[in-house]
């Protein structure tokens, strides 16, 4: 179980690099949903993981539970809110071509006459 929490981890990782570098678009769209569900898959294998091991120690279950929960759950909401605003540009995007595509062509202001 700690091979699959670890190499979960390292994917859901490298799932966040890779969504930070692209533009919004699909792809972007598509990376912050698959680092969202690797970081909760991830934070799920962590949280039995420690619960096989006999839970955090005492008095440090904030620093060896709560901490590491926590990044996964903001990788997690960062990765939705990137699909979120992926999704809202390309909305807005199609909305754009299809007023363009409704409006009939204007002709070409009359020049002097000569």
């Amino acid at each position: 179980m700690v091979f699959q929490t670890a190499a979960l981890s390292v994917i859901a990782l490298l799932l966040l690099l890779l969504m930070l570098t692209r533009k919004a678009g699909h792809l972007k769209l598509l990376l912050g949903v698959l680092t969202a569900a690797a970081a909760v898959a991830s934070m799920v294998f962590f949280i039995l993981t420690v619960r096989a091991s006999g839970g955090p120690d005492a008095g440090k279950a904030a620093v060896q539970l709560y901490l590491p929960c926590g990044i996964y759950a903001a990788a997690a909401v960062w990765g939705l809110a990137a699909a979120a605003l992926s999704r809202r540009k390309l909305r807005r995007e199609k909305a754009a071509r299809q007023a363009e595509r409704k409006q009939p062509p204007q002709d070409p202001p009359a020049g002097p006459a000569v």
